[in-house]
């Protein structure tokens, strides 16, 4: 009858203490996370976030042609 008690009860103090140190590591690093996020928001984002500048009217390319030099002796 002891067996069927306090093995899970041994069980769940095992569990239990993983859980406890899981929280100790992860509640400190989420909180920095989120620290970071809000002043990163707060300075205006990250470069990758640029916005395009935006045109009126219709966007034209050309496409150039390398051309050698001739040397004047």
């Amino acid at each position: 009858m002891g067996w069927l008690i306090g093995l899970p009860l041994g069980l769940f103090r095992i569990l239990g203490g993983f859980v406890l140190l899981l929280l100790r590591f992860a509640v400190p690093v989420v909180l920095l996370l989120l620290v970071v996020m809000v002043l990163r928001r707060r300075r205006g984002g990250s470069p990758r976030q640029a916005k395009e500048p935006e045109f009126d009217g219709p966007v034209y390319t050309v496409d150039y042609k390398v051309v050698e030099e001739e040397q004047e002796d």
